[in-house]
């Protein structure tokens, strides 16, 4: 809708479900949904280089789940390996299986359980009887999502650092006119930097015209926002 004018347009495509892989700690849906993600990356850097003046930005507002290799999986001297042909069996994401798992309450659960989720869908033939146990038992839902990630991701010796947020660098791709100058490391605020320059926007009017009806329009609910935490002061040294 813009090929005849000269307002242009801007795409924000996000690859969040390998945001939601990382957070469960699955290591077979955050690969494929990484190699989804690099599928719309070739998308767009083709629709770049066939529209000159066109720029690509590929980032990330954070790291998720502090993914390691060469897990140590007993007290003895680790051994520096990883086995990537677990994450190749894995045909579901464990939240898909655990969504399964927790309506699924048949006579039938524990073949359920074996041939179905563990040999079928994670192509674990080695499981042991408390992992089975565990799977048969009336666990949350994300309990279920939570165990079954770590059965794939123990055996490929994969370790996570947190279900949330680590402070890992992110890369940062780019393609286009003057994306050179993205080159290097930057902190997160001059890729927005970058984009104000490149589409000429002036943050400063527009900023002052939000302003102007309501100058807490950015500003969170004080219901949300207010609240105490002397009790957490120990963790800061703070009386």
């Amino acid at each position: 809708q813009t090929a005849n004018s000269d307002k242009g347009f801007f795409l924000m495509i996000e690859g969040s479900r390998i945001d939601m892989a990382a957070h469960s700690n699955d290591p077979g849906t955050h690969v494929h949904e990484v190699l989804a993600y690099y599928e719309a990356v070739n998308v767009v850097r083709k629709y770049v280089d066939d529209h000159p003046g066109t720029v690509m930005i590929s980032v990330s507002d954070h790291e998720t789940g502090g993914l390691s290799l060469a897990r140590q999986v007993n007290s003895s001297y680790p051994e520096y390996l990883w086995y990537p042909d677990v994450i190749t069996r894995i045909k579901n994401s464990s939240y898909a299986l655990a969504v399964q798992l927790a309506n699924y309450w048949k006579d039938d659960r524990l073949k359920f359980i074996n041939d179905t989720i563990l040999r079928g869908s994670l192509g674990i033939d080695d499981f042991t009887n408390e992992e089975v146990t565990f799977l048969n038992e009336n666990q949350t839902q994300q309990s279920y999502e939570y165990y079954l990630a770590n059965l794939t991701s123990w055996r490929a010796q994969i370790g996570w650092a947190t279900h949330g947020h680590s402070a890992v660098d992110v890369n940062l791709y780019a393609r286009g006119k003057d994306t050179e100058k993205l080159r290097g490391n930057h902190e997160n605020t001059y890729i927005g930097e970058f984009i104000k320059d490149y589409l000429g926007l002036d943050l400063d009017s527009i900023t002052l015209k939000l302003n102007s009806d309501n100058a807490s329009f950015h500003l969170s609910s004080p219901d949300i926002t207010s609240f105490n935490a002397d009790h957490l002061a120990h963790y800061h040294h703070l009386h």
